[in-house]
């Protein structure tokens, strides 16, 4: 992986903006000589850097800590008649971070036709190759390779007429024909022709930010479509134009300006002169070549039997079949089996490509190795399933390092998420006890988060909500990879399933009971909207589930009062004084009269009176309790208990500080959005069918370049790390594409069974029973991130909201 930017100027460039101490003269400083001389070489370090530069240069090198480089070009146009320069500089930059082939490979790699290649991805498989091709590339370096492909179709695109190559560009092929995660940048030198683009799903960041013309990126954004485009513009159109992997500016202002580059194709810089324009000055193209969509075809194993399927890489998988009496006794039991298979394979290929193709590293015989590959591991579905299957293709004598987040120091770091790891790796070394599997446990406090808040806002930009810096903290903190160890040679019991999926049911069945007495007492006004909180004057929305049937805020605001009206225990005694003035408070919120207060009191006296404790005659419960809205108290007396801990046998716990030394990380994105792993999916399903749910999983796919996965690179990246995502290897979705959708939600069936039926199967093959029953839960509420991030109403945390600080 590595950290990429170019940066291209108009040398006719008057733009005030683009003259400021952000800008970036490409120029050689008076006491250098010219890139462009035939005495220099065309890297050139010596130029003077501006502000921007250094801090591109910084940021790019967070990604790519092992060499960074920058190389600068010239397109030069015929003057016009005022004798004003015409063309464009353009500085390309590289930041490298080794992990593939034996030694690292500089960037930005200039081949033997000076053409320049500025390559931040992955090359796991080309269209067409053979086995033996593929078992190459994972040994070898992909730069070299790739940079080899598109000197090889430059020669070809030298012989071919503009018009030619535009039409069907043997650059743009080669770009199609990768398989695997990408953001690149090419200049064939002979045509000045600059290719940029990131692969399909967009898996590597890649901003950019335009200045001249009349609107910011609508050169760009105007071309992405599904068939081939281009426009023509003149240098005042394209006074400025930068790409990189993170967005570069002094304030909010300058980063909200950059804008991801679509990933639907390959786009095309043209700086070769045209025709003069009206003015005087020539115009240049900027072309776009659309992706093909990839064909859905299912993977195939090399090999099956009835008990098990063999990789790609000749490792054995259990065949998944429908074991519980539900799936059984389906009709399609079969396909569903089938689906799962096919599934298992085409994920092991993909986790075993990703895994193998990381260099060995030359160590002392007496040291013990060390993780060379991480998984960011929730302890759900998802996450549990790649660690399984990485152990696999790691070598048996190295760990594999699980990274859990938490943010809920007030609980003792406790979180779902935390409690679900914890049982999660319990159960990996159970089933693979030769594995050393290291469970780091990363605990943030909110004056930690806080304290990095600054950075993460910064690398997520243009991303700019409240859910975005949920989201990208965590990853950030997940990437950085220190925290506390758990040892993998215990045996431990944890939370179990049904603990852990209990948020599933909002109230207990007393409650449940209670909401239905308290209902029946009418203690508002029934002529009141049902949708809003019937207190006077509140006007927020009512929660559905809430024992009183009332918002968040008036919820507490009732239980504090009739906490204080009615005594807890026999020796427990009323401010009468206090309670009368609570009485008035409860009627001017909206209480029909004060007996509708006696009969909400009589209605908690028989409830507490069915939970008094027989031996001694006290109340174990709270006067009124509502498990939507848990009352402050109820939240300090639960911080105030012992979280909950392992229990270990055979050998004791041993935890210390511990830095992760992986330089790739598993992660799991992309299996909601195919696998119908989303609430709103089943809802789909059930209001409007197949059709509509296949639309809906369509376009989560098309966006999550968008959403999800240009944010993510940039937080996971600034580490020095790499994300690599087997979800979205080009093998496993062609293959999913081909599955019913029974195979991938069931619309009778609960969550944490019927969404993501495939995948529940292929854990249960692998022999993990707690997360193939686990309902999904977003990171940012598993890791309690959303809890301590929120200063408001929960809804800041969601949707569109703008994020505005921890404090």
């Amino acid at each position: 992986m590595c950290g990429i930017g170019l940066v291209l100027m108009a040398l006719s460039s008057s733009c005030a903006e683009c003259s400021d101490s952000q800008a970036s003269p490409i120029v050689p400083s008076s006491s250098s000589p010219s890139p462009d001389s035939d005495n220099t070489p065309h890297v050139n370090n010596e130029i003077a850097s501006s502000k921007f530069d250094l801090e591109l240069q910084r940021r790019l090198c967070q990604r790519g800590p092992d060499h960074y480089q920058r190389v600068i070009r010239r397109a030069t146009a015929e003057s016009n008649e005022d004798d004003v320069p015409s063309g464009f500089a353009m500085a390309m930059h590289s930041a490298v971070l080794h992990l593939r082939g034996d030694k690292p490979v500089p960037q930005p790699v200039v081949d033997s036709d000076d053409n320049v290649l500025c390559w931040n991805g992955e090359v796991f498989g080309m269209d067409g190759d053979g086995d033996e091709e593929k078992k190459k590339l994972i040994q070898d370096s992909d730069t070299v390779l790739l940079s080899e492909k598109l000197q090889f179709a430059g020669e070809k695109l030298t012989e071919m007429t503009m018009e030619g190559a535009q039409r069907s560009d043997p650059v743009v092929d080669v770009l199609r024909s990768v398989q695997g995660p990408f953001a690149v940048t090419w200049l064939h030198e002979k045509t000045k022709r600059v290719y940029f683009a990131h692969d399909r799903f967009g898996r590597r960041s890649l901003l950019y930010r335009r200045w001249g013309g009349d609107s910011e990126g609508g050169i760009v954004a105007s071309l992405a479509g599904t068939e081939i485009t281009s426009i023509e513009f003149s240098e005042s159109d394209l006074t400025r134009f930068v790409l990189s992997n993170v967005a570069i500016g002094e304030n909010n202002a300058d980063l909200s300006k950059y804008q991801e580059l679509p990933a639907s194709g390959v786009y095309v810089l043209d700086l070769r002169a045209r025709q003069l324009t009206m003015d005087g000055n020539p115009s240049y193209r900027m072309e776009f070549h659309p992706y093909i969509p990839l064909i859905p075809t299912q993977t195939t194993s090399t090999f099956e039997t009835s008990d098990y399927v063999l990789d790609r890489f000749g490792a054995q998988l259990s065949c998944p079949t429908a074991a519980s009496e539900t799936e059984a006794a389906e009709v399609n039991a079969e396909t569903l089996e089938s689906s799962a298979r096919a599934l298992l394979v085409a994920l092991s290929n993909a986790v075993g490509v990703r895994v193998r193709s990381i260099p060995s590293r030359s160590s002392a015989d007496e040291m013990p190795p060390v993780a060379r590959v991480a998984v960011l591991f929730s302890g759900g579905l998802d996450s549990v399933v790649l660690a399984a299957l990485s152990h696999s293709h790691a070598p048996k004598n190295e760990p594999v390092d699980l990274l859990t987040v938490c943010f809920d120091e007030k609980l003792g770091f406790a979180s779902p998420d935390r409690r679900a790891a914890e049982l999660a790796h319990a159960e990996l070394c159970a089933l693979f006890p030769e594995r050393q599997w290291n469970l780091v446990k990363v605990n943030v406090s909110r004056e930690e988060l806080s304290s990095m808040q600054r950075e993460v806002l910064t690398l997520m930009a243009p991303c700019d909500t409240h859910m975005d810096f949920n989201i990208g903290a965590a990853f950030w903190f997940l990437s950085r990879g220190r925290g506390e160890l758990k040892s993998s040679t215990q045996t431990t019991e944890n939370a179990t399933l049904e603990d852990l999926n209990a948020f599933l049911n909002p109230q207990r069945a007393d409650l449940r009971k209670l909401e239905t007495e308290v209902a029946a007492l009418g203690l508002f006004d029934p002529t009141i909207n049902d949708t809003l909180c019937p207190v006077d004057r509140c006007g927020r929305k009512r929660k559905n589930g809430c024992v009183l049937g009332v918002c968040k805020s008036c919820c507490f605001k009732i239980q504090r009062a009739v906490d204080k009206i009615s005594p807890r225990g026999v020796d427990m005694h009323v401010n009468q004084r206090e309670a009368q003035g609570c009485r008035a408070k409860l009627v001017s919120m909206g209480f029909q009269s004060e007996a509708h207060i006696d009969l909400l009191l009589k209605v908690l006296e028989t409830k507490c009176k069915d939970e008094q404790d027989p031996t001694n005659g006290t109340i174990e419960c709270r006067v009124l309790c509502c498990r939507v809205h848990r009352s402050k108290q109820d939240q300090v007396n639960q911080s105030s208990q012992p979280a909950a801990t392992s229990t270990v046998h055979d050998k004791p716990t041993s935890s210390y500080e511990y830095q992760t030394s992986a330089r790739v990380v598993l992660v799991g994105i992309g299996a909601d959005e195919q696998l119908a792993g989303y609430g709103r999916h089943r809802t789909t399903l059930i209001n409007g069918g197949e059709a509509a749910l296949r639309a809906e999983l369509q376009m989560d796919l098309g966006r999550i370049w968008k959403r999800n996965l240009g944010r993510d690179d940039r937080c996971i990246a600034a580490h020095g790390r790499e994300a690599r995502f087997p979800y979205l290897d080009e093998h496993v979705v062609s293959t999913i594409a081909t599955f019913p959708v029974s195979s991938l939600c069931g619309a009778d069936l609960p969550r944490g069974v019927g969404d993501k039926r495939a995948l529940r199967l292929v854990a249960r093959s692998l022999g993990l029973r707690s997360c193939a029953g686990l309902a999904k839960r977003a990171i940012q509420f598993g890791s309690r991130i959303a809890k301590v991030s929120n200063n408001g109403s929960n809804r800041q945390t969601q949707g569109m909201n703008k994020f505005s600080s921890v404090e």
